[in-house]
C-alpha cells in the first residue's frame, strides 16, 4: 500500500492544498485553468512516488504498465472527470456535496485501480500523516462548506476565516501527537476557547461548522496518533 499512500497523498495535495480559490473559479471558465489544475496531479505523483515509476504496477496476461504509464493514465482519467463536472456546473447541474464526494471516490478508485495493492514495499507512515493533515485542513474546509450550504445556502467561506479555521484544526490535529496524556487537554482547551469566541460572536463561524471541525479533528488526530506511534 506504500505505493497507493503516496498517490493519495498527492491527490489530496493537488485537489485541496493546491487547489486554490482561483485556481478553482479558474478552471470552471477556462480550459487553461483546468488544465493547470489537473497538471498538478502528476507533478506530485512523480514527485511523492519517484523510486518506484520504473516499476510494474499493472500486470495482466496480454499487457504490463509502469508506474509512468499509470500515472499518466491518472492523469487522463482525472482531466476527462473534471472536465465532465466543470460541464456539469456550466450547464445548470447543482455542485453539492452528493457531486462533490462523487468526483473524489472516482479519483481515488483510479488510483487504487492503478496501483498494485499490495505492493510488498515498507508501509512509511509519512503518506498516510500527510493524508490526514490535509483532510483536517483543506478537505475539512470544502466538505464542511458543503454540509452548510445545504442547511444555510452560505457562500465559500472569506480568505481570512478558512485559513483560521484551518490553522485551527491543524493545531488541535498536531496536538494528537504528543507523548503522554496531558494533550487531551490541550486539545479540549483549544476547542472551548474556540467555542467561546464565537459566543462572544468574535468568530463568524456557525456552530454547525464547529461541530463538524471538531469530529474530523478528532477522527483524524486518533488515527494520526495511532500511525505515529505504530511500530
Amino acid at each position: 500500500m506504500e505505493i497507493f499512500w503516496r498517490l493519495v497523498f498527492g491527490h489530496l495535495l493537488a485537489d485541496f492544498t493546491f487547489q486554490t480559490n482561483y485556481i478553482a473559479a479558474w478552471k470552471r471558465r477556462s480550459p487553461w485553468g483546468l488544465f493547470v489544475h489537473v497538471t498538478l496531479h502528476p507533478l506530485f505523483y512523480i514527485a511523492l512516488a519517484w523510486p518506484y515509476l520504473n516499476y510494474t504496477w499493472v500486470r495482466t496476461p496480454r499487457f504490463t504498465l509502469s508506474g509512468w504509464a499509470c500515472v499518466a493514465l491518472i492523469y487522463v482519467v482525472h482531466y476527462l472527470e473534471d472536465w465532465w463536472r466543470v460541464w456539469n456546473v456550466n450547464e445548470g447541474v447543482a455542485d453539492n456535496l452528493l457531486f462533490y464526494l462523487w468526483d473524489q471516490v472516482i479519483h481515488l478508485i483510479v488510483i487504487f485501480a492503478v496501483v498494485p495493492v499490495p505492493d510488498g514495499l515498507p508501509l512509511s507512515h509519512w503518506p498516510i500523516l500527510g493524508c490526514l493533515f490535509v483532510l483536517t485542513t483543506h478537505f475539512a474546509t470544502v466538505t464542511i462548506y458543503y454540509i452548510e450550504k445545504i442547511f444555510y445556502g452560505v457562500d465559500f467561506p472569506p480568505t481570512e476565516e478558512k485559513y483560521m479555521s484551518m490553522l485551527v484544526r491543524l493545531a488541535e490535529t498536531a496536538c494528537f501527537l504528543l507523548p503522554g496524556y496531558w494533550w487531551i487537554a490541550l486539545v479540549a482547551f483549544m476547542a472551548a476557547r474556540l467555542c467561546w469566541h464565537i459566543h462572544k460572536r468574535r468568530v463568524d463561524l456557525s456552530w454547525t461548522g464547529v461541530f463538524l471541525s471538531n469530529v474530523i479533528v478528532v477522527i483524524c488526530g486518533l488515527v494520526a496518533r495511532g500511525v505515529f506511534y505504530s511500530r
